[in-house]
């Protein structure tokens, strides 16, 4: 089955790739924020990391878009475009007022529950199962419960 993208689609892709690197932008802020914690470092940059591959995934369906392997786009424009701006909004926040480890993290596990409706398997329904596998098995990073872990060590 042959399936019509048109321009909308490659736009809320490249919003959604933007988002998630503005996501990095954050949490390489906060890695060389809190490098003095090895730990705390490590979890952010690992973050960024992923936002980062995230990123490159939206890029890559967009260029992929002509064969096919996209169904349907299931998040509008505006929506995508409004996360984006809160995303770097919030960036710039932070870089004015540099929050301290707690409110880092709280501050990033707010922001992944935000952001999990930018999130490939609820933006993209894919044209073929083999698709959404491929692509969602390298978007599976855990960092939001690695965030919540790390916030609740601080307690201990």
């Amino acid at each position: 089955m042959t399936y019509s993208i048109g321009a909308g689609v490659i736009e809320v892709l490249g919003i959604c790739e933007k988002a998630e690197f503005a996501c990095a932008e954050l949490y390489h802020y906060f890695a060389d924020l809190f490098k003095g914690d090895r730990e705390i470092f490590h979890l952010w940059l690992k973050a960024a990391m992923e936002e980062e591959n995230r990123a490159r995934l939206f890029a890559l369906v967009g260029k992929l878009r002509h064969d096919n392997i996209i169904a349907s786009i299931d998040l509008e424009l505006a929506e995508a475009e409004a996360t984006l701006l809160q995303v770097r909004s919030l960036v710039d926040r932070v870089k004015e007022h540099p929050p301290s480890i707690r409110e880092a993290l709280e501050i990033g596990i707010e922001l992944e529950i935000k952001l999990d409706r930018l999130m490939m398997e609820n933006v993209i329904k894919f044209a073929d199962e083999s698709y959404e596998k491929s692509f969602l098995a390298i978007t599976n990073g855990k960092h939001l419960e690695s965030l919540k872990e790390a916030c609740q060590s601080l307690d201990s």
